[in-house]
């Protein structure tokens, strides 16, 4: 008979991976959360603002945002359905143990599909990262631009002032 004790430490080697996962989802999560609101302040300020600028740069920012919801949730997604094969490892690890099936290979099998679903959320994540920076220069394009406007009104003004 095989020892209870090795079965369990065998079947809970996946624990690690496991725990990246959670703390994959803990911070992907935080960013669907932000990106989401942001979509909606940004459409709370559409409808609130007459400013045709600011309107057209919104405009301009709102699909990216949207990328960025729909690849955090399906980063979110495959990094779920890597926490169910790392899951069924170890399940599948007891049972070769166990002798109830003869499944020596699904245990290493399903634990790099589950390894290979991390990497694809990762590789979504970074993608989703570049999408975040799209937007920032929006915004950093339309702030000088507004700067670079009302430093040309002060301009004209002093020098209307002068010219009275």
């Amino acid at each position: 008979m095989i020892p209870p004790n090795d079965i369990i430490t065998e079947s809970l080697g996946p624990a690690v991976a496991i725990t990246g996962i959670a703390l994959l989802l803990n911070g992907i999560s935080a960013r669907f959360s932000i990106a989401s609101t942001r979509v909606r302040e940004l459409n709370r300020e559409l409808l609130n603002t007459n400013d045709q600028d600011r309107i057209a740069n919104i405009q301009r920012q709102i699909p990216y945002f949207m990328e960025r919801v729909y690849l955090i949730r399906n980063a979110m997604f495959i990094l779920f359905g890597a926490l169910g094969m790392l899951v069924f490892t170890a399940v599948s690890i007891a049972l070769a143990k166990l002798h109830f099936v003869h499944w020596e290979m699904v245990p290493v099998w399903s634990f790099l599909s589950g390894l290979v679903l991390m990497l694809i959320a990762v590789i979504l994540e970074a993608y989703e990262t570049t999408i975040n920076l799209r937007t920032l220069d929006l915004d950093v394009d339309h702030s000088f631009s507004r700067m670079n406007d009302l430093a040309l009104n002060a301009e004209q003004s002093n020098a209307d002032n002068s010219g009275d």
